[in-house]
């Protein structure tokens, strides 16, 4: 069967454009990627009252190269190298503005593209028109190729002259915006968000304390391997508004603007290479503050590929961990490639490998935060244990003469020794200094104990033998004072027991998501048990952070 021209409707372009750039900022993306195609170090990104304008000092096309560029679905674009490369993303714009027009400047010969997107969708819409009234048969509607004919202009050499496009490299103007996306085009906060997001920009290493290390090491990585590690400088022009655009990431987006120390994770299979994972936790036991930026975004030569949270499916935990990193995740293999509208990476055997490999780094980083959140809650929980025994060091009197008192006490640091049994039985997941202070802490304990279990049974056997009164004998070694003095040389950020108001703030403290169903029964169970329970508003708070611990525990 033979195809001819007028097999191929008008309308696909339409369709195509559509379905393939959702987001109006698609395009602006698009044409970034041809910048960056061709090799540009800087790219302009400039919105006007009614215009885009995309401007790189990439190396720039020829006149038979801005030819090709209008091609659909063929492209010269060696698809392990450029990250586009459909053939049809210079159409991208379609919806978006009336006119596109393209300068581009290789050997001091500018050549230009125009194309008439206004007057294209106007004849679609007549003819759609038409064919609703019944008033034309399909055999009657533009075809594919007469619609280009008509509506494109590529100019011959010699045509344009070197002053009206004097700049080496490519110029993409888009004129005669839609007002309909004009507001997200012209927003720059939305625009400059998008553009952190999916184009290969570089860190901002001035409010990112790791972002040198992280592009040194990926750069050593893939140079090691025989890839390239994508960066380019955005400059975003909205009005008067300016600025240049680097990845999103800052210290702020971490508690006490601390981003621990990145992680980093080559992504192989065998001996085949995928690409690096970095990943930077947040320095306490909580989920990045910016939803946004909570994740890993997988990226492909620097462009991002989906939403962050396609990829928590392949971590064990689920969002557990994986929101409270900031991490990427960078493609550079040749053979794996995005799909068309950049959602995910194309369906292939090698797709697959890709993701079974990647579950194992996933694996990785969930580990991790596992093991920081033992660590750190072991760190708090001796913080709360050393002043707790602090204060039963104070609190004991060796002429105290009341037994139940002392019993009492004894009581308490007893419980007070079991809680750093329950540290040390974690070891493993107990740093070496806070191991050194567990076990110096438990000597402290053992001590005051044998102390007071000596006053215990001095009185009772005065008691029995019914002797007057005398001073009791100090135990040789260290008063309480001294003892006191002691731990409080031990080195530990001292942290407040919290005073919570509600059970539902335990439960949000602890990192557990709560429905609102949840939330009503937590409520009914706090006023009905918990408070009835509680003797005053410090019993209550007491209760509060017992059964804390005996959630952690």
């Amino acid at each position: 069967m033979k195809f001819s021209k007028f097999d191929i409707g008008g309308e696909i372009i339409s369709i195509l454009t559509r379905g393939m750039y959702p987001d109006p900022r698609d395009a602006i993306r698009e044409y970034i990627q041809n910048c960056i195609d061709a090799d540009s170090k800087e790219i302009l990104v400039k919105v006007g009252q009614d215009t885009v304008v995309i401007q790189d000092d990439g190396s720039g096309m020829d006149q038979k190269t801005m030819r090709k560029a209008v091609r659909i679905g063929v492209s010269d674009k060696i698809p392990s190298k450029d990250v586009g490369f459909m053939g049809i993303g210079i159409y991208s714009s379609f919806h978006l503005c009336d006119k596109l027009t393209i300068y581009s400047n290789q050997d001091d010969s500018p050549n230009k593209l125009e194309i008439d997107f206004n007057g294209m969708r106007e004849l679609l819409d007549a003819e759609k028109s038409l064919r609703l009234d019944s008033k034309i048969s399909s055999e009657e509607l533009t075809d594919l190729q007469t619609l280009l004919e008509t509506h494109l202009f590529v100019s011959e050499d010699g045509d344009v002259k070197p002053e009206e496009f004097p700049h080496k490299g490519t110029r993409v103007e888009l004129t005669g915006l839609k007002p309909a996306f004009y507001t997200e085009i012209s927003d720059f906060n939305k625009l400059s968000e998008y553009i952190q997001e999916v184009v290969p920009l570089r860190f901002d290493k001035e409010n990112f304390r790791w972002g040198e290390l992280i592009e040194n090491k990926i750069t050593e990585i893939c140079e090691r391997e025989g890839a390239k590690f994508e960066r380019v400088d955005v400059n975003l022009q909205v009005h008067n508004k300016s600025k240049y655009l680097y990845k999103p990431y800052k210290n702020s987006d971490f508690k006490n603007d601390s981003p621990q120390e990145p992680r980093f994770h080559e992504i192989k299979y065998q001996n085949k290479f995928f690409g690096v994972a970095w990943g930077c936790l947040n320095s306490i036991r909580r989920k990045i503050n910016n939803k946004d930026l909570r994740g890993f975004l997988l990226k492909k030569q620097g462009f991002g590929i989906g939403k962050r949270q396609n990829l928590m499916k392949y971590f064990p935990e689920g969002h557990q961990y994986f929101d409270r990193y900031i991490g990427e995740v960078i493609i550079v293999n040749k053979e794996l490639l995005p799909n068309a509208s950049r959602s995910d990476l194309e369906h292939s055997a090698l797709r697959a490998l890709f993701y079974d490999a990647f579950r194992k780094v996933a694996a990785e980083y969930d580990g991790h935060g596992f093991k920081f959140q033992k660590q750190d809650l072991a760190e708090e929980k001796l913080s709360e244990i050393k002043g707790e025994l602090q204060q039963e060091n104070l609190r004991f009197n060796e002429s105290e003469e009341n037994a139940e008192k002392l019993i009492d006490q004894v009581v308490k640091v007893k419980k007070i020794s079991d809680n750093i049994d329950i540290r040390l039985k974690d070891s493993k997941y107990i740093k070496p200094e806070d191991k050194k202070l567990a076990d110096e802490l438990k000597k402290q304990a053992k001590s005051l104990e044998y102390s007071i279990q000596n006053k215990i049974h001095d009185i009772s056997r005065k008691t029995i033998s019914q002797r007057k009164k005398t001073k009791a004998k100090k135990r040789k070694g260290e008063t309480p004072i001294e003892r006191a003095k002691k731990l409080s040389g031990i080195d530990l950020p001292k942290i407040e027991t919290k005073k919570y108001e509600t059970l539902v703030e335990v439960f949000e403290d602890l990192d557990i998501e709560l429905s609102e169903e949840i939330r009503k029964a937590l409520y009914i169970i706090d006023e009905k048990f918990i408070q009835s329970q509680a003797e005053n508003k410090e019993h209550y708070f007491q209760l509060l952070n017992e059964l804390k611990d005996q959630i952690t525990d």
